[in-house]
């Protein structure tokens, strides 16, 4: 049996992303494992409603149900999801591996940053004589972060001179903020610095743009170094000087570890080493040899996917759900689409919606912020790239359905389906993992949340337009159908029934002397009295029959009979002691009484219904005339 390796990570660092997961997931096929990624695109900001929507992926497996969870911990943006996984693990015999992170109690496997940036500072220090050095980086708490300041203290210490306060500033790994933060150095300073060093490529590109557009030229005014050798830095002008991972190494080796955790061997945390890369941006030609090392896997795995092709993509996806409704029209719309187009989602793909996000409710009260439904409704459905019929399925079975199929290990990525805070769903995709490449997955799913926003909103007027309908058939104070509501709707099924031969009934229930109700005790109590035949009308009579109110004291109960032997007298009877009933049960002090005419609608009639009702008429007249009577002797 295939064993189960979960793994969990942010999706921002797409190239770290996608080299571990693609190191793990051929690792993995070589030690017949599956591998199932739950990733998301929380963002470094407090409180926010889409940080709930994004968190909500970590919350979908059951931790019990894998042989060993991999964390990419240091690609969390949230703190509470590093508290997440620390409390789930706490008590877990499963194995775990910390990526990139040294976890409390857990075995990681993490890259030697204190190493690599040694080699990058002392480089900048010994070969290009800077002193006067600037360091932009990540957040302050951050592991990695620490590091490589540390190590920039230290060479600072062996070469005698020191970094001021002043010159540490902490960002969010991200371009705007060393934009930012680099613009107000130089003027808080009214200079450059020697160099500037970065915690990642992203930041150096960051800081490059900004001094060009403060008109100072890099290398020749000053140096810059990144980190990570990301393939965006080594096509950069300059080429980023940096520090390289071996990511695809990362994600095979954690495989092995893992393997061997699952065997009951005592597994040590590893650090693999870094390596500097001198380049343009810090004054080097730079070794190019060594770049293309570092590069090499990334180059070869061919995971790009044309911008166009992708827009192109988003497009179609769109007009395939723009126009749904339903379950069934999603799942019709993308069936029909990935059938023939699955570029990015793979040959085999699930879009799996909660049943809740087809049903209105205010403010969307009954959609999830936490936590999934029991069952989902699979409406993207992809197999082998064959489309599969819309279908219920139980949350882990859907969740486990592709693997299970499967008799080869594969990888399956599962990603957030949301509106801000409220959960739609999740999406499980598979295939080469191109859509990791340049964030593609960050846009496909903002792409997919805005899709189905859509049809979210299709499902809202369609809602609301069933109630404007009811509304415009139902009569207010009782709850029944009104007079609009018997014409469009009694009418027309009772005698569809009838040509269809089965046996109707057609009853006319008028309260007997409403006007004196009205006249000795006031309308209230006319109303109440309304109220309350209604309320039995609709608790002795079967559900699927059709009760509106007709005139003023007057209502008409349309029903399919199952038995055409049925004794109206007894129907009435029942009728007027569950009144009876009634009354007593809400202490009404007046006399309140129905009469009730009947007719049958007989399976080769050719009557119209307004014959029907004559008949009916006719009957409840008789013996309203007898109650009339009983009435008038009493006063």
């Amino acid at each position: 049996m295939k064993k189960r390796i979960a793994v969990f990570a942010s999706g921002w660092g797409d190239e770290y992303f996608r080299e571990v997961v693609y190191g793990l997931s051929e690792e993995a096929k070589k030690e017949n494992m599956d591998v199932f990624v739950f990733v998301n695109f929380s963002i470094r900001v407090a409180n926010t409603a889409t940080n709930i929507g994004e968190f909500n992926i970590f919350t979908l497996p059951d931790l019990n149900d894998f042989d060993g969870i991999v964390l990419l911990a240091n690609s969390f943006n949230l703190t509470k999801e590093l508290e997440y996984f620390k409390e789930k693990i706490k008590n877990s015999t499963i194995p775990v591996i910390s990526v990139e992170y040294e976890l409390e109690n857990e075995v990681s496997l993490v890259s030697d940053n204190y190493a690599g940036m040694l080699d990058l500072v002392r480089h900048v220090v010994k070969e290009h004589g800077a002193r006067d050095i600037v360091y932009i980086g990540g957040p302050e708490e951050h592991l990695e972060n620490v590091d490589r300041l540390k190590a920039l203290r230290t060479v600072a210490e062996e070469y005698g001179f020191s970094v001021p306060d002043s010159n540490i500033k902490y960002g969010d790994w991200a371009k705007k903020s060393a934009l930012h933060l680099t613009k107000e150095w130089v003027q808080e300073n009214g200079r450059v610095p020697d160099a500037f060093l970065c915690g990642n490529d992203i930041m150096a590109m960051g800081v490059c743009e900004q001094l060009s557009n403060m008109n100072y030229e890099v290398p020749k005014d000053v140096l810059v170094t990144g980190y990570d050798c990301l393939r965006a830095g080594q096509n950069y002008q300059p080429k980023i000087a940096s520090v390289g991972h071996k990511w695809e190494e990362m994600g095979a080796t954690a495989v092995q570890m893992m393997k061997g955790l699952m065997e009951g061997k005592e597994e040590k945390s590893r650090m693999l080493p870094t390596c500097f890369v001198p380049a343009k941006s810090c004054g080097c030609v730079g070794n190019d040899l060594q770049s293309e090392l570092i590069q090499s896997a990334r180059k070869s795995h061919g995971f790009e996917i044309d911008g166009i092709d992708a827009d192109s993509h988003f497009r179609h996806i769109y007009l395939a759900v723009n126009k749904a409704e339903d379950a069934q029209g999603v799942s019709d719309g993308l069936n029909y689409l990935l059938a023939g187009e699955n570029q990015m989602e793979g040959k085999n793909f699930m879009l799996c919606l909660d049943p809740e996000f087809f049903r209105i409710e205010e403010d969307d009260l009954n959609l999830y912020e936490e936590g999934y439904s029991e069952k989902v409704h699979v409406v993207g459905f992809i197999r082998d790239e064959k489309a599969q019929p819309h279908v219920v399925m139980n949350t882990k079975d859907a969740m486990f359905f592709m693997a299970n199929e499967s008799e080869t290990s594969g990888t399956y990525i599962f990603a957030p389906v949301f509106n801000e805070s409220k959960t739609y769903g999740f999406a499980i995709l598979t295939g080469d993992l191109r859509i990791a490449c340049k964030n593609q997955l960050y846009i496909w799913t903002r792409h997919v949340n805005q899709d189905l926003e859509q049809v979210r909103r299709n499902i809202k007027i369609a809602d609301l337009t069933r109630k404007l309908t009811q509304l415009s058939v139902t009569d207010v104070l009782t709850g029944v159908y009104n007079r609009a509501g018997c014409e469009e709707i009694a009418y027309p099924l009772l005698l569809d029934w009838r040509d269809c031969g089965g046996t109707g009934v057609v009853m006319l229930v008028d309260i007997d002397k409403m006007k004196m109700i009205n006249d000795l005790h006031g309308h209230a109590n006319g109303d109440l009295a309304l109220r309350t035949v209604a309320t039995v009308l609709k608790g002795c009579l079967p559900e699927e029959w059709i009760i509106s109110r007709f005139g003023g004291d007057e209502f008409f109960v349309g029903g399919r009979l199952q038995d055409s032997e049925i004794d109206l007298t007894a129907l009435r009877n029942t009728l007027e002691a569950s009144l009876a009933a009634e009354v007593k049960k809400r202490g009404i002090e007046f006399r309140l009484t129905i009469s009730v005419g009947s007719t049958l609608v007989q399976p080769g009639d050719t009557l119209e219904i307004e014959k029907y009702l004559q008949v009916a008429d006719k009957d409840m007249y008789e013996i309203k005339r007898a109650h009339h009577e009983e009435i008038e002797n009493e006063q």
